[in-house]
């Protein structure tokens, strides 16, 4: 997200967490009535032709005039399109950016294709609505090689040094998962992460870890030290909801869950589930156990996270002592009986449930539990964005 004052680049920070952002920024607009003026660039609707890296960088720069509007914001979505939004009067601007937009593209017939210009709250919902669009993956682009350059040892000896001296709080995300009543969706537990893209994009840019399994180790461990630490800190959790944790597997066994440990208050003891990954149980089932059977007996709830229903059948929760599993929602479950299979329902919570579609199929499977922006009420999504 970019401030135009404080620009540094025409790239705005791209992923799942500019559009939630995206998304806390339109409520805000309609439940204060604030006129604002948006253009979306939908650089997902380019022909192959014309979608080249360096087009879209072009197109991007395009958009440095409007960013120069009173209180501009840009936001990368993750299909690649870019919102921005602005305050008052940015007519002279948006025209500089339309006319180098037209050059690149076409003419004018190629700005009206990509471009949409949308006035706030009135045109909230197709705002919202391009942004919940942007949250769903092309199957095809699964496999799709990363753009950015890997991450090398030497960088993550960097990366880790600055780690050290770093604001992690700015970074960790808080996502409730919610449980469907009489009375709709209410917030049960927050799930509380550190958003890597952002956190790399900011102090590792153009470099990603993802290519190089034991760098992200690596750096995951380091990073669940760093969010230990920040949750024992004094006063952190006095009177936190009941949250849960992203964690490896060697982490519960370390000196900084420790001092987490002894920093929990009461009210909160039995209330922290633990998230681990099936590769980390895979990878070292005794070691699993032991620090399944330790963190029981602290009072820790435990959790599979990002799970497909194939990973449900080769490691079901309730064989591995686990209390839930975080099934991760695709459209290729809509092909799915989960009943039929197998499957635990009682102890799936369906997360990124960002859509109606998602929802009324997880209710079909008879799953009660949800994490998304479709079931999040929006004062909640508020703060969870913030």
């Amino acid at each position: 997200m970019i401030a135009s004052r404080r620009r540094a680049t025409v790239d705005p920070p791209a992923g799942p967490d500019e559009a939630e952002r995206l998304i806390a920024l339109v409520h805000e607009c309609v439940a204060a009535a604030v006129p604002r003026r948006a253009l979306l660039l939908q650089l997902s609707h380019l022909p192959a032709t014309l979608a080249r890296p360096h087009h879209r960088r072009l197109a991007r720069e395009a958009l440095l005039p409007l960013l120069e509007a009173d209180r501009a914001r840009a936001f990368g979505l993750p299909n690649g399109d870019v919102a921005v939004i602005w305050r008052g009067d940015g007519e002279r601007l948006l025209q500089q950016s339309l006319h180098a937009l037209a050059a690149l593209f076409e003419g004018g017939e190629g700005v009206r294709i990509l471009c949409r210009l949308l006035d706030l709250p009135a045109d909230a919902a197709a705002l919202l609505e391009a942004a919940e669009t942007s949250l769903i993956r092309d199957p095809a682009a699964v496999d799709a090689p990363d753009p950015l350059a890997p991450l090398e040892p030497a960088g993550l000896a960097a990366l880790e040094a600055s780690l050290a001296h770093a604001d992690m709080a700015r970074f960790v995300r808080r996502r409730p998962v919610c449980a469907l009543g009489p009375d709709g969706f209410r917030p049960r537990w927050e799930r509380r992460s550190i958003a890597l893209d952002e956190l790399l994009a900011v102090l590792a840019p153009g470099r990603s870890v993802r290519a190089t399994p034991w760098l992200l180790r690596r750096l995951t461990r380091t990073l669940d030290r760093r969010m230990l630490a920040l949750l024992a800190s004094p006063g952190e959790l006095r009177g936190a909801r009941p949250f849960s944790l992203k964690l490896n597997i060697a982490s519960i066994v370390d000196a900084a869950f420790l001092r987490f440990d002894a920093a929990l208050p009461a009210a909160l003891r039995g209330q922290v589930t633990l998230e681990l990954l099936p590769a980390d149980i895979l990878a070292d089932l005794p070691g699993y156990v032991f620090a399944r059977d330790f963190a029981r007996a602290r009072g820790y709830g435990l959790a599979l996270r990002g799970v497909g229903p194939e990973s449900l059948a080769v490691l079901p929760p309730a064989r591995l002592g686990l209390d839930r599993a975080h099934l991760r929602w695709s459209p290729v479950l809509l092909t799915r009986d989960l009943e039929a299979e197998g499957a635990d329902v009682g102890r799936l919570v369906l997360s990124r449930a960002d859509s109606q579609q998602a929802v009324a199929w997880g209710r079909v499977q008879g799953i009660a539990l949800f994490q998304g922006r479709a079931v999040t009420p929006r004062a909640a999504h508020a703060r969870t964005a913030a």
